[in-house]
């Protein structure tokens, strides 16, 4: 049966010799009649040889038509299993191989996705073209380092590639340093971060759709942390660039941080949003390292260093958005110093065209510096006078629902106190 089988799918479909079988009968009955033909000299010799090459010739092309389309079927199965820019294994690939790895006795298998982060932006500088250049290094790389493992590279979408290795006698561990390291070769046209997430087979996943859903919230989480890790960092030197130049703002812009933090978190905002508010609270002064010192501390500057003054969060906007992973935060620090009425600056919007983190980080900049600047400009205030003073404002430079928000907790914050005293 199984001989019988393999004759048939030998002799059916495209890449079949079902094509040449009806020409090749033909072909044989016509050039056996004419050489009875010729040996009882029925036919003269011309028409004889005239009609044999006939028969060979419409034979040769029916062979070189086969030949082209069992060609053609070959590339087409090529193509379904392979990725055409990388070449690379595709994600259907992948599936199958993590179906037949999950289903295959002995050792596990480990499967490892990993995100191109800096392909996107590189393929929006320079093009489609050099993009593509760019992710068929990668994938050579990625290739080479997991061969010698029994692994195997492939693509599964425009950004991300993957691969599947057998454990054997390594750790996970690794295994995913093996592989995440083959990525992080200097470009120096444009740096290739990723992001990675893994799986062992069959330990975590019996099949393609769990291996991948698991491996990607993996990898999801890894972006993240790998996004506050840079956001951290970008924000730590620039704060030491501010506190370099102004250490007297260290203390009144924590303090400001501190209460922008409890206010986004009594207005219920998400995490990220509170995350956000926090940076831009300590950096919404950044803007001043482009002013001079000498407009800065003039008791009273005339219109023109007013406005060098104004332009400052403007300035802090293009300063932190330069940094990595810090433009939710350049947007918030440009919007600070609006006011709800649309008096303020640098764009005079008004209400809820103003990013609610940054009317929160306007109330808690005002109450710290209230509360905490030095005395070589005014005295600080109590927190009940200050709270006094914003709520004078709301409505016009303060948004009331923030103003609110800090009234409750400025009144939390006392009442333990006052507990204790009793």
């Amino acid at each position: 049966m199984i001989v019988l089988g393999r004759l048939r799918s030998a002799m059916v479909g495209p890449g079949g010799w079902r094509s040449v079988i009806a020409p090749l009968s033909f072909a044989l009955v016509g050039i056996a009649l004419l050489v009875y033909d010729h040996l009882n000299q029925r036919v003269p010799a011309l028409v004889f040889w005239l009609t044999l090459g006939l028969i060979v010739t419409v034979f040769l092309r029916m062979l070189e038509t086969n030949r082209r389309q069992s060609r053609a079927l070959a590339q087409q199965r090529r193509e379904a299993v392979n990725d055409q820019v990388t070449g690379l294994r595709n994600r259907s690939s992948l599936e199958a191989d993590i179906g037949a790895a999950a289903a295959a006795p002995g050792g596990g298998w480990v499967l490892v996705l990993l995100e191109l982060e800096g392909l996107e932006a590189h393929n929006d500088q320079l093009g489609y073209t050099a993009g593509d250049e760019l992710l068929r290094r990668a994938a050579r790389q990625l290739a080479a380092a997991v061969v010698p493992l029994g692994g195997i590279a492939y693509r599964v979408t425009a950004s991300r590639l993957a691969v599947l290795v057998p454990t054997g006698d390594r750790e996970l561990g690794e295994i995913v340093l093996i592989v995440t390291g083959s990525l992080r070769s200097d470009y120096a046209e444009a740096p290739l971060g990723s992001s990675y997430g893994e799986v062992t087979i069959p330990g975590e996943a019996a099949d393609a759709e769990a291996a991948f859903q698991i491996a990607g919230r993996r990898l999801a989480t890894h972006r993240q942390r790998r996004h506050r890790s840079a956001r951290r960092q970008a924000h730590a030197a620039l704060m030491a660039a501010l506190d370099a130049r102004h250490p007297e703002l260290r203390g009144q812009l924590r303090v400001a941080a501190y209460r922008a933090i409890s206010l986004a978190r009594r207005l219920q905002l998400e995490r990220e949003q509170i995350d956000d508010i926090a940076l831009a609270a300590e950096l919404q002064k950044i803007g001043l390292l482009g002013v001079p010192d000498a407009v800065i501390e003039k008791p009273s500057p005339d219109e023109a260093e007013r406005a060098v003054l104004r332009s400052h969060t403007a300035a802090g906007e293009r300063i932190v958005a330069a940094a990595p992973g810090l433009a939710p935060v350049a947007r918030l620090v440009r919007s600070s110093t609006e006011h709800f009425d649309g008096s303020g600056y640098p764009d005079g919007v008004a209400g809820e065209e103003i990013p609610l983190g940054a009317r929160v980080i306007a109330v808690a900049i005002a109450f710290a510096a209230l509360t905490e600047r030095p005395s070589s400009q005014r005295e600080p205030v109590s927190p009940d006078e200050a709270l006094a003073e914003l709520r004078r404002n709301a409505g016009s430079q303060f948004d009331p629902r923030v103003v609110e928000a800090l009234g409750h907790d400025l009144a939390e914050e006392i009442s333990p106190a006052v507990v204790s005293a009793s």
